[in-house]
């Protein structure tokens, strides 16, 4: 059944959200309800009433969402006109397009592409980016991604840790020399905090100078109790304890800081502690007053007094102890706000400096840029005419005001930074969202914001907030479950309210839609631990996948119903927790299991031998990491071949007795196991060049040299996809270390496998045939037939550590172990707001099944703090799963069925890819690929070769080498764009370049002047103003019923003044080239003007000033070149290439 063929309950709502464009309003989009197509539907409209392409703006939470919608979008336009109304549409095109909306619809597609359909962060990227000036942003910059931030804003803040402490006596270092320790981990949390909220402050202190008058008033108070009284010994000594402390605070006046330092790390004595520090309980007991009481001849009733008096004045100066500590960490945090503030001035000039943005600065700069420069606001409204937002719940009040800057207009007398006082156009801001499913407050994201919102659009129109709430994911049964459990909880205090969902899906006929899985409980009723617990739920999931996949049947969109598959099934867990258990016991069963969430990836065996691989690499002296490596699955020796091995070794002739440490520098001539050694050799080569290049390019290489994929496709039987994502993965996380970085790299990775750090696991192709092992979060917008909520026995982790009071903007962050003041109200408020999120997510990760939830049920009662008990899910009263009715799965071997390919089918299809034109790569650089140039060896009527300008007898005493040439390379582009100023110190740079490269055997003053030399060549010379260095080229011609595919990088190229290649230029590094290497870089020069149609080509030796003139290939420039070439010319010649 279709959606035209029901009438839906809120088919009105959903007409006003995608026909009404006059209005701006909120639609809250229930799970499952389809804002997708409303959004699509929306523009789709848009353009059919005329609203150009350009106008409108689309922005979404992801990448992937964005180019869903973008695709969606592209759909229904062309449907619509193909004369289909797509069904989300029928509601407001019952008759389909008038002719002036397909008019209209027509000329919009050829432009579809000046649509925006971004992210929000992409979104502020559009903004900014016409207005450098007003923005006060580098034109040229670009975004780094969060490895390359986090990497820049590390180095800063160490620098500035390094120049603090070597400065002399200052708060810091009265810091680390208190608890180095203490002092670090709070410099660290403090700038972080403040790189995540720029406009944190820190909470208000107490005057520094009547830091410790009330503790001091207290001790007074207790001890003239105790002159007082009757001599009692336990409230005495604890009396005197207590001036004691007193004696060792800061007397009235202002406090330095090593004094704020000594309160906050003074204890308390001993004597009026427990054992684990605390204060102990009053002692002086009832008793003991009696005593004191009768002894002082004083009648009995005093002694009830005394004892409540003294009981109090102790409980007094125990608080007012925490008390004074607690405002001393607030002082502290006073202080230290501001030094560390400085870490961020230096990490923005940094990036300004280096051109660079982070995804703060982007969203920070458009906010700037809309509150304070209004005609830019004006035209930039004007612009973007219609901004839609997905997600809307997800923002944070920042994104939420820079769309209420865009879209709305401040009133007169109205403050600027109140964004909700703004009145939003008609028709400007369409948002859509759901606050029910908001679930990133660790992200930044406020549900106040998004109920804010609402509150502001319910008070200027009510009916702009549009409800829609059918619900096509999920049958009706899981509806009601959902609504059972949720409605009273959402609708309660700090929660958004809850609306429920209307089911368009009937139930199936398959067994229950919601049903408890038991888990077996021990079998002598003992109470189990944690790990026990989630071995047996993962048993017991395990084996209902297992069971179902291949005989429960599933809807299918296309055929109907088809057995399950394992793709169809997901487990979600709340946290990361031990979530490996999961994954073993279904891969013990021959169950493939993707996952996205977890700890696992760095507990996979192909990420340990990478892990091994690369401690060896960047350190050869590392015996444990080469000997795991060596005996792990990679390379497969057994511990007596390891043995075996070492035993073989050559020993130390002044030690014969010690066993040789395995080391990758050992002598491979000694090794005659016939793998080991071999593998040892292509270590030896590679660990020799590793800190000369990128960890990526050492390990890439390490990787193909130990032949590690085709291991792991044998070691999985042919089913390797989850471990080659997972190598491929590891790669992709060196990407960011550069040059020499291969140590940090094994660092970083063997701190995050000690650890245990949580990684995504690399995403196979092959995802549907594999179970989703995914997080809570990470489920929000998909969905599966069959959902497994796991590891709901996991505790909770509490709010703890630094903590941002959002009302206020104030941080609260413990310092040395102490929390400052106001830190308790903070925290338990923060505590309400994360339980709060908690039954969110359950509400998501249930919303996600679209034809079974099944919900593990054990036979003990759940703890208090454990997930299972954030939300009264009734699980006593569902129906449980019959594991007896299930078959139980036989072996798994792959997929049966009978090869129907013959001989001569094979044939044919052989034939029918030899007929295929074949296609050959050509890079000229590397004489790859092409036999000979194009044209052949020409030859040169007039003198091909240049008079030397070196000195006589240079080459001879040069010595070149591969390193000489890349560093002689690179110079000469820095001269050609200006990077290195020629009249500048060349050799510096040279050996600048020298040291970036770890190369020690090229003299810079040589390679200077070959720079030099080589640049001022006449026929150089003449060219210099219309060179530019280091441009791509790519071309592709026919040849011998052959593509050729022509890709490489031509060293130098001038334009002439149409902008048209004219000539290019290689510069050669050898130092006595032979006549055969001359032609081969004829040929390859050639190449480079065959692709690019220049019209001459010079060849320059930079060692002796030599220049060889080489003539176009025969045809080339009559059109031997099928299709356009492409070089990257600069943005001025642009479009003359």
């Amino acid at each position: 059944m279709t959606v035209h063929d029901r009438a839906l309950a809120d088919a009105g709502q959903r007409a006003l959200a995608i026909a009404r464009h006059d209005r701006s309003m909120l639609v809250e989009a229930g799970a499952g309800s389809g804002k997708t197509a409303v959004l699509s539907g929306r523009i789709a409209m848009m353009l059919a009433s005329g609203v150009p392409p350009r106008e409108i703006a689309a922005v979404t939470f992801t990448e992937l969402a964005a180019s869903e919608l973008l695709e969606r979008i592209g759909d229904v336009v062309h449907r619509l006109l193909a004369g289909e109304v797509p069904e989300e549409l029928r509601c407001v095109l019952p008759h389909g397009l008038t002719r002036e909306q397909e008019g209209s619809l027509a000329a919009a597609q050829g432009r579809i592409d000046e649509l925006v359909c971004t992210t929000i962060h992409g979104f502020c990227q559009r903004l900014v980016k016409p207005y450098p000036v007003e923005a006060d942003m580098d034109p040229g910059a670009r975004v780094a991604d969060d490895a390359e931030a986090d990497g820049l804003f590390r180095d800063i803040l160490d620098g500035w840790l390094r120049e603090t402490l070597a400065g002399g006596r200052c708060l810091v270092a009265e810091m680390f020399l208190a608890d180095p320790v203490a002092a670090e981990k709070a410099v660290e949390r403090v700038a972080g905090c403040l790189r995540a909220g720029r406009a944190v402050g820190p909470p208000p202190p107490v005057p520094s100078s009547r830091l410790a008058e009330g503790f001091a008033e207290s001790v007074a108070a207790y001890a003239a109790f105790v002159a007082a009284s009757p001599a009692e010994a336990e409230t005495a000594a604890a009396a005197a304890a207590f001036g004691a402390m007193a004696s060792r605070t800061p007397a009235h006046g202002p406090v330095g800081d090593a004094e704020l330092l000594g309160v906050l790390t003074a204890k308390p004595d001993p004597a009026l502690c427990t054992s684990k520090g605390a204060f102990a309980a009053y002692k002086g007991g009832k008793g003991k007053w009696q005593a004191a009481v009768r002894s002082a001849g004083l009648p009995k009733v005093e002694a009830d007094r005394l004892h409540a008096a003294a009981k109090t004045l102790h409980g007094d100066c125990c608080a007012a102890w925490d008390g004074m500590r607690a405002s001393a960490a607030s002082e502290l945090l006073a202080r230290l706000v501001p030094r560390v503030r400085t870490v961020l001035d230096r990490y923005r000039e940094r990036k300004r400096a280096g051109g660079l943005l982070d995804f703060d600065d982007l969203v920070e700069a458009a906010v700037r840029l809309l509150r304070d420069h209004e005609p830019v606001r004006q035209a930039l409204g004007r612009r973007h005419r219609h901004v839609l937002v997905d997600e809307f719940q997800d923002t944070d009040p920042q994104q939420a005001m820079l769309f209420w800057l865009l879209c709305g207009e401040r009133p007169e007398g109205a403050p600027a930074d109140d964004w909700t006082a703004r009145v939003l156009r008609p028709g400007a801001l369409f948002l859509v969202g759901d606050p029910k499913q908001a679930i990133y407050r660790f992200r930044g994201a406020d549900v106040s914001t998004y109920v804010r919102a609402r509150e502001r659009i319910l008070a200027r129109s009510p009916d702009d907030v549009v409800p829609i709430s059918t619900n096509f994911r999920s049958c009706r049964s899981i509806l009601a479950f959902v609504d059972r459990c949720f409605q009273d909880i959402l609708a309660g205090p700090g929660q958004p309210g809850f609306a429920p969902l209307a089911a368009f899906h009937e139930d199936h006929d398959r067994g229950p839609c919601v049903a408890a899985l038991d888990v077996p409980g021990p079998a002598d009723g003992t109470k189990r631990k944690a790990g026990a617990l989630r071995d047996a739920e993962a048993e017991a999931v395990a084996e209902l996948c297992a069971r179902l996949i291949g005989t429960q049947l599933v809807t299918c969109k296309t055929h109907g119903t088809r057995p399950l598959r394992p793709g169809d099934i997901a487990l979600l867990a709340p946290s990361g927790s031990d979530l490996w258990r999961y994954e073993e016991a279904l891969e013990a069963r021959g169950v493939p299991v993707s996952t996205q969430a977890g700890k696992g990836f760095f507990r996979r065996q192909e990420v340990q031998d990478l892990i091994a691989l690369t401690r060896v690499l960047a350190d050869p002296r590392d015996t444990l990491a080469l000997g795991a490596f060596l005996r792990g699955p990679t390379v497969g020796l057994t511990d007596e071949e390891l043995l075996d091995l070492v035993h073989g070794l050559p020993r130390d002739p002044d030690r014969p007795d010690a066993v040789p440490p395995l080391r990758l520098g050992i002598d491979v001539a000694a090794v005659a196991h016939p793998v080991a050694r071999p593998v040892l050799e292509r270590l030896q080569a590679l660990a020799r060049q590793a800190l000369g290049t990128t960890p990526y390019d050492i390990l890439s290489r390490a990787v193909d040299a130990v032949m590690l994929r085709p291991v792991l496709g044998r070691r999985h039987d042919g089913h390797a996809e989850r471990a080659l994502a997972n190598v491929d993965l590891y790669l992709e996380m060196s990407r960011p270390y550069a040059v020499r970085g291969l140590r940090a790299f094994a660092r970083a990775m063997q701190a995050a496998w000690d650890g245990r750090t949580r990684a995504v696991e690399g995403r196979p192709d092959a995802q549907a045939e594999a179970v989703s092992l995914f997080t809570m979060h990470a489920s929000k917008g998909l969905e599966w037939p069959v959902v497994i909520p796991i590891n709901t026995s996991t505790l909770t982790i509490p709010a703890s550590g630094a903590l941002v009071d959002r009302a206020s903007n104030c941080l609260y962050c413990p310092v040395f172990g102490v929390r400052p003041a106001g830190y308790d109200a903070v925290l338990a408020a923060e505590d309400r707001e994360v339980g709060n999120e908690r039954v969110r997510l359950w509400y998501v990760a249930a919303t996600r099944a679209r034809e079974t939830l099944v919900i593990p049920r054990f036979p003990d009662p759940a703890h208090d703090d454990a997930w299972a008990s954030v939300v009264g899910l009734g699980l006593d009263r569902l129906a449980a799963i019959d594991m007896d009715r299930l078959p139980v799965p036989g072996a798994r071997t792959g997929p049966a069925g009978r090869n129907a390919q013959t001989r001569e089918s094979f044939a044919e299809e052989a034939a029918r890819v030899a007929g295929h034109r074949r296609l050959r790569w050509v890079v000229p650089s590397r004489h790859e690929g092409d036999e000979a140039a194009p044209g052949g060896a020409l030859d040169i009527e007039a003198p091909d070769i240049e008079a030397p300008v070196a000195p006589p007898g240079l080459a001879a005493a040069v010595r070149g080498s591969r390193d000489r040439g890349l560093i002689l390379h690179k110079l000469i582009e820095e001269l050609l764009t200006g990077e290195t100023d020629e009249g500048g110190d060349l050799a510096l740079r040279a050996s600048q370049l020298a040291m970036q490269l770890a190369v020690r055997d090229v003299d810079p003053d040589e390679v200077a002047a070959c720079a030099a030399r080589a640049l001022a060549v006449p026929a150089i010379a003449a060219l210099r103003a219309r060179l530019v260095p280091e441009l791509p080229v790519y071309a592709l011609e026919e040849r011998d019923g052959e593509d050729h595919a022509t890709a490489g990088i031509v060293d130098a190229m001038a334009y002439d003044e149409s902008g048209r290649p004219e000539v290019v230029v290689d510069w050669k590094s050898d130092v006595a080239p032979t006549e055969s290497a001359v032609e081969g870089y004829r040929g390859q020069v050639r190449r480079y003007m065959a692709a690019t149609g220049a019209g001459i080509g010079l060849i320059v030796f930079a060692t002796d000033g030599r220049v060889v003139s080489v003539a176009p290939p025969a045809g080339a420039l009559a059109g031997a070149v099928r299709e356009a070439c492409r070089t990257e010319a600069p943005p001025s010649l642009a479009g003359g290439a």
